[in-house]
């Protein structure tokens, strides 16, 4: 843990406050694209640590959320999400993604401080390992790649898995949710 940076929950309040740091990793991403994500991660308040509570200070967290790096000013440098999830291979599992730190003079340090954090939400949730989705397209972010990398090689993590994607876009004419439907009642 970092004397200079804190990991804590991801509050409502400051929901705004993280969209330029997303926006980075994810430059098309709109504002309210990125709220609807967010509320569906921080889920039920109820179960949600405080967000001005420090995360190592916490022995329950909810099975999904998204947690933050923050200077004593409360200034976000950069975050991730997680959920917990069943795998074969591993039982329970905490699937981290949207892993992204924004700070221009100690990147290391705030990527040490959501390291940290990662392997604490995976000990109080009991996962039986950690998966880290990291974007691999990389020319948004030059440099990125190597020292995150780096970062996660220090704190063990290796490459286990190769995570394929295939965009799934309707086919031409087909209804979308801004396409409006029409049905035709047969009697």
């Amino acid at each position: 843990m970092n004397a200079s940076y804190i990991a804590k929950p991801l509050g409502r309040h400051q929901i705004d406050q993280a969209f330029p740091v997303v926006q980075t990793l994810v430059p098309e991403l709109d504002i309210d694209r990125w709220r609807a994500y967010a509320l569906l991660m921080l889920g039920n308040e109820a179960a949600a640590p405080a967000p001005d509570i420090e995360l190592f200070q916490c022995s329950i967290l909810p099975t999904r959320g998204i947690v933050t790096v923050q200077n004593d000013h409360d200034y976000i440098h950069g975050l991730f999400s997680y959920r917990r999830i069943e795998s074969l291979r591993h039982g329970t599992l905490l699937f981290v993604e949207n892993f992204i730190v924004v700070d221009l003079f100690r990147q290391r340090e705030s990527a040490d401080t959501l390291l940290q954090a990662i392997d604490h939400v995976a000990g109080v949730l009991k996962c039986g390992a950690i998966h880290t989705g990291l974007p691999d397209n990389y020319d948004n972010l030059p440099a990125y790649c190597s020292w995150v990398l780096d970062c996660f090689r220090a704190a063990g993590h290796s490459v286990e898995t190769l995570v394929l994607c295939k965009q799934n876009r309707p086919a031409a004419g087909a209804p979308t949710s801004n396409t409006p439907k029409v049905v035709i009642p047969i009697s």
